[in-house]
């Protein structure tokens, strides 16, 4: 059994973020902990490819959003996302996201 201090440092959400750079993480993966972190991070990601989001409290498998761009005019998910690289382009304020709640029990 882990230490309750390694579960502590392991049980919040951040802790995807600390494993983000090893084989069985996601180098893509980030915690955003204000809203000016959010707005700019999330709008150069969703550029990028699809996201999840998981707020960063709670173990009950609720607050799990999947986050696609959105074709208002097709009504359809964009297949071709405007940033070829992470980070290379940000979405305006006048894109549209189409989001899923999961549940993850």
């Amino acid at each position: 059994w882990s230490s309750p201090k390694i579960q502590t440092q392991m049980g919040a959400k951040d802790a995807l973020v600390q494993i983000g750079r090893l084989n069985c993480g996601l180098k893509d993966t980030y915690a955003y902990y204000s809203e000016e972190e959010l707005v700019s991070g999330f709008k150069k990601t969703m550029a990028f490819q699809p996201r999840v989001i998981k707020q960063n409290r709670g173990s009950a498998g609720e607050g799990i959003w999947l986050c696609w761009l959105w074709d208002k005019a097709t009504d359809s998910k964009v297949e071709i996302y405007p940033s070829k690289t992470l980070g290379a382009v940000s979405l305006g304020d006048d894109d549209y996201l189409k989001l899923m709640e999961m549940n993850d029990n």
